[in-house]
């Protein structure tokens, strides 16, 4: 257009402005692939996803006055989780960091982290999960099998130790402490109390379903389990048709319905407790007998 400035009237007095400046027209060249792939190369960020790497800052603390462990769980600017856990049983301060450590792996593996940096200001904790120090004293070494078992469910970790001045935030919680403070994104301050050591294992108890010769249901389970009828006639073919209302698996009894499921049957001992639960427990509403009747049928039991 500035060359031809009489086919656009409107350009002639820009034209005659730019005239001295000596401008020409010049087009524009093809995009060399290199250029291409250099600005995807410099442009292009990185795919790697900050949200699963945590920081966790632990302390624990023991004296006369009691036992606790503070924990700091950080995921950059958009979570931050404090716990100040109570220690209630008693604990060396040797104990209380580790429990402190174990608290914080929990946690972090509560809230799905993968990759983790954990902060202690005890040099002791820091050198023997590392593997720096040996660890000869029976209890601390249940606890190091512990934390070393959690470690492995992650990814990537890191323990540094951090001096005591730069934990001091952990170090208050780790003294129930109730102070805050402000931080961007979603916080919460969370109080517990442990009340044995991690490194005590729970009894686990199983439920053996244990037919009494005397139950009312030992009849039918008998015959499906092992096909024994009893001797008179009459009484065997009672159990088989009556059998066919019921189903054996894993060794339990349950009866078969039309419009609910399969309704597990229990032994006359375990009745009053069932019933007693549903009726007066922490989900219970006090109801009628045929309330309850039908309840304890909608909850699975028979």
């Amino acid at each position: 257009l500035l060359a031809r400035p009489d086919m656009v009237g409107r350009m002639l007095k820009w034209s005659l402005e730019l005239a001295e400046f000596d401008i020409s027209f010049e087009s524009r060249k093809a995009l060399k692939a290199q250029v291409l792939a250099d600005f995807v190369a410099e442009m292009t960020t990185s795919t790697t996803s900050e949200k699963n790497k945590w920081t966790i800052f632990v302390d624990g603390s023991s004296n006369s006055q009691g036992s606790g462990a503070g924990i700091i769980l950080e995921n950059g600017d958009e979570v931050l989780i404090e716990v100040s856990l109570g220690l209630s049983f008693p604990t060396t301060n040797n104990q209380a960091e580790y429990e402190a450590f174990l608290a914080g792996l929990r946690l972090a593996e509560d809230m799905g982290a993968e990759e983790i940096t954990i902060f202690t200001d005890s040099q002791l904790v820091a050198s023997q999960v590392s593997g720096e120090y040996q660890t000869k004293e029976e209890r601390l070494l249940e606890y190091l099998n512990l934390i070393r078992a959690k470690i492995a469910k992650f990814k990537e970790t890191e323990v540094k130790h951090v001096p005591r001045e730069h934990n001091a935030r952990a170090d208050v919680l780790s003294k129930l402490a109730s102070t805050r403070r402000k931080k961007a994104g979603n916080q919460s301050l969370i109080q517990e109390t442990l009340t044995k050591p991690s490194i005590e294992k729970t009894a686990e108890v199983m439920y053996i379903c244990a037919v009494d010769e005397q139950s009312w249901m030992s009849p039918v389970y008998n015959f499906l389990k092992s096909n024994t009828l009893p001797i008179d006639a009459k009484e065997a073919a009672k159990i088989r048709k009556r059998a066919c209302s019921y189903v054996l698996l894993d060794d339990k009894l349950y009866r078969r319905g039309f419009s609910i499921p399969l309704l597990k049957c229990v032994e006359e001992e375990r009745v009053e407790f069932i019933l007693q639960e549903i009726h007066e427990g922490i989900n219970g509403q006090h109801i009628g007998g045929r309330s309850l009747a039908r309840k304890a049928l909608r909850a699975g039991y028979y």
